[in-house]
């Protein structure tokens, strides 16, 4: 990691927060750069800097040594103890001026810095226990219908009569309403901020609840109706509207791990996504992350419904006016409730209208982008012109054969000729000086399927949540390997996962491949990883360190002839398997060791390939490119795995091709995409290029440098990388997004309302290739 030293300055950094303990400022220099000179327990960790800061009264202060005129960046981490609970809840200040997502400052001289964080417009970054907070609210209702049966029964001495059909249905929706308010102060992630500061928060809280309303006032509709309509079947209609309220109870607490995985609930292109259940990263990503202390909680806020629905029945028992009263008042404070605390759309949406509206989104394309454009600018020919160097190297070499080693769900950061904090690949950084490595290449969206496509089609994805390999699996697009085949090239495919998902399988069946592997073919003596919890959902996998030995037992059979192959790991994909001894990376992750361990494991498959083909003479001869299908978050923009987003973590992807004659340790800055890969590795080989790929040869010295994204699985994303800057469109909010990727790697500064131009001509061109590639792929469909 780069560091900044120079002539330095005393700062003092002094934050205003009475009653907080455990105050940390996270904090780096000329926009997250490390500082040569750190206080005494600093922790580095993901690439920034935290620092525990000193109390002085209710003032906790950090002395730096920093260079004069460099900037500072920081923000601060900081618990209060609630009185309720008697627990800590967990705050992060990360400014409250809008568009901004942390403090900075430009130091010149000596100074003191003084922040004073309006703690009561904080959200909480950390829950109380969710096991908590259940028992909580089933002991409170327990003890007010108790009360009121004690008072009812030995102190009005009341005679309770047979069941009102009326008041048992209107106590239904009153309790499925209080139940899904409760449940969404959880997941707004505003339950320590409501604990601490109820009157402040109360407002957003019943603004993020309109759509539970609206919700339980449809189905209060739908039953009603029917309720009031066959009345000789009116029990059997009071205990079905109580199955879908105990339903919706259920989806509503299993929302609340969606959302925090996913951004927002769980919509049918996250289901189709996920091979509706049969191989997913979501179902996986949310199985692994309930416990049985979730599970419990979950139980105990399900029966916190009986009391409440017999206390509330009571009440309504001769006043079933009051259910009109209750749903008039509550809507009425939803529509005037002004708040200042800010919760993010995704948090709002009630899971099950969400999950029904996406089913009526065919692909997620407005028709707003139906424009007049010229589209000439994407439809030139790919046109060889070399830089000096290599048009050389290229025409001297012999290179005859092609391997294709694919890192699941692989980030360049996490790559160790990337990134020294992590030494997860010490094989491949060994290696880098035969080798040329790209730094700026990019996914053009965080789906495998996609990718492959991308990769051997040389092709941009297909705008849609539906997959070409799923829905035309025998699209008439020339492939790397029905190209090659045509040369006399023998041709595989190797994954030590599973072809089956999307439809993989069949889509590779239609691209002149002479063998296709994926664990099921492997007979190869290591263990095969499965995911106890969905035993028969096509999840398992076998060891990368078979792909080596399937790899060598193929050339065998045949070598007179060159041979193109791909390779596709698997143990790299959520929830990340490892063998042998488990080595420390000193994250404190535990998903991301577990991550680490893994690509540590396929480091020692590409140790196996590389001296097996040095063994038998054909490294010099073997073009191996070496790449991740996408990239993988831990946490980053509050995002886990990588279909959801395109940001950095999700897209920027390791691209490196070896071989020993002809690379000799080259960073190359350029932009490249996934589609690249396919004209450049032709180019080497010395091939015709077809007309009908995308991509343009990495090593051409005319080439466009500029890359578009897109994913459509959680918002509707698109984006492009251009220069210095990044360029997200967010189709569903109608929201720009523009970052320097120089000043700004971690993507922490929106600067679209700074620079309105250039995020204006950035989305007029994201709209053009829109068009252009809607167009591109409908003509090879129809």
């Amino acid at each position: 990691m780069k560091t900044f030293s120079s002539r330095a300055n005393t700062i003092e950094i002094r934050c205003h927060i009475p009653n907080a303990t455990n105050v940390t400022m996270i904090w780096g220099l000329n926009y997250w750069k490390l500082a040569e000179s750190k206080p005494a327990g600093t922790i580095i960790q993901d690439r920034v800097m935290s620092s525990p800061m000193v109390r002085d009264g209710d003032d906790y202060i950090l002395k730096l040594n920093v260079p004069d005129s460099c900037s500072i960046e920081y923000l601060f981490q900081f618990t209060k103890k609630t009185e309720l609970f008697k627990a800590n809840v967990y705050y992060t200040d990360q400014n409250q001026l809008a568009n901004e997502r942390f403090y900075q400052s430009i130091i010149k001289g000596n100074t003191v810095i003084k922040i004073s964080p309006e703690v009561n417009k904080l959200k909480p970054t950390k829950q109380i226990s969710l096991l908590k907070y259940a028992v909580f609210c089933f002991l409170i209702f327990s003890a007010l219908a108790l009360l009121y049966f004690i008072v009812q029964k030995f102190i009005i001495k009341r005679t309770f009569i047979p069941l009102n059909p009326k008041a048992a249905f209107f106590s239904i929706p009153i309790a499925l309403s209080t139940i899904l308010i409760i449940i969404r102060v959880i997941t707004v992630d505003e339950l320590g901020q409501f604990l601490t500061a109820p009157l402040n928060s109360l407002p957003a809280l019943l603004k993020a609840c309109f759509q539970d309303l609206l919700y339980t006032f449809i189905l209060t509709i739908l039953f009603g109706f029917l309720f009031f309509i066959k009345k000789n079947n009116r029990l059997l209609i009071l205990w079905i509207f109580a199955g879908f309220a105990v339903i919706s109870i259920a989806i509503a607490l299993a929302n609340i791990k969606i959302t925090a995985l996913l951004g927002r609930p769980f919509n049918y292109r996250w289901l189709y996504y996920s091979d509706f259940l049969m191989s997913s990263d979501s179902s996986r990503a949310i199985s692994n992350n309930i416990d049985k202390n979730s599970l419990l909680a979950y139980l105990m806020m399900i029966l916190t419904a009986i009391p409440l629905v017999w206390l509330i029945y009571q009440l309504l028992y001769k006043r079933p006016v009051i259910t009109v009263a209750f749903l008039m008042l509550t809507f009425t404070a939803v529509c005037l409730a002004k708040t200042n605390l800010a919760i993010d759309d995704g948090k709002k949406e009630n899971p099950v209208i969400y999950f029904v509206s996406s089913l009526f989104q065919e692909n997620g394309l407005s028709d707003s982008y139906n424009n007049n454009i010229n589209l000439d600018q994407f439809t030139k020919k790919n046109v060889n012109v070399l830089e000096p160097q290599y048009a050389s190297a290229f025409k001297k070499s012999d290179i005859k054969n092609v391997i294709v080693f694919v890192l699941e769900s692989t980030a360049a950061e996490y790559i160790t000729p990337y990134n020294s904090r992590y030494k997860s690949t010490p094989f491949l950084d060994s290696i880098k000086q035969s080798a040329v490595l790209f730094d700026a290449a990019y996914a053009h969206a965080p789906a495998t399927n996609k990718s492959l496509v991308s990769l051997l089609c040389s092709s941009y994805p297909y705008l849609s949540y539906k997959s070409i390999t799923a829905e035309m699996p025998d699209i008439k697009w020339p492939s790397i390997s029905s190209e090659l085949k045509k040369s006399g090239y023998r041709t595989s495919f190797f994954n030590s996962g599973d072809n089956r998902f999307q439809g993989a399988d069949n889509f590779l069946k239609h691209r002149d491949i002479d063998e296709i592997r994926d664990f099921r073919q492997n007979n190869c003596d290591a263990p095969i990883f499965s995911d106890p919890q969905h035993p028969n959902e096509n999840l398992e996998g076998i060891s990368d360190a078979c792909l080596p030995t399937a790899f060598f037992d193929w050339i065998k059979k045949d070598q007179s002839t060159p041979f193109f192959s791909m390779m596709w790991t698997y143990q790299t994909h959520y929830p990340y398997y490892s063998t042998g001894k488990r080595i420390s990376f000193n994250t404190n992750n535990e998903l991301k060791e577990r991550y680490l361990n893994a690509l540590h494991d396929a480091d020692r498959t590409l140790r196996q390939l590389v001296e097996g083909l040095k063994t038998r003479n054909l490294m010099n001869s073997t073009l191996i490119v070496l790449l991740g299908d996408h990239g993988e978050a831990f946490g980053q923009h509050g995002q886990t795995s990588h279909a959801g987003g395109i940001f950095e973590e999700n897209l920027h992807i390791p691209l490196i091709f070896i071989n020993p004659q002809l690379f000799n340790g080259e960073h190359i800055p350029k932009i490249a995409g996934i589609s690249d890969v396919a004209p450049t590795i032709f180019s080497i080989l010395k091939k015709p290029i077809p007309n009908e790929w995308q991509g343009e040869n990495l090593f051409s010295k005319i080439r466009k440098e500029k890359v578009y994204f897109f994913t459509p699985y959680s918002d509707l994303l698109f984006g492009c990388r251009e220069g210095n800057y990044k360029f997200i469109y967010n189709a569903t909010t109608n929201t720009s997004y523009l970052y320097n990727l120089k000043n700004d790697p971690l993507e922490s500064v929106n600067l679209a309302s700074r620079e309105p131009e250039y995020a204006k001509k950035l989305n007029n061109e994201l709209n053009s290739w829109m068009q252009y590639q809607i167009q591109h792929v409908n003509s090879f469909i129809k």
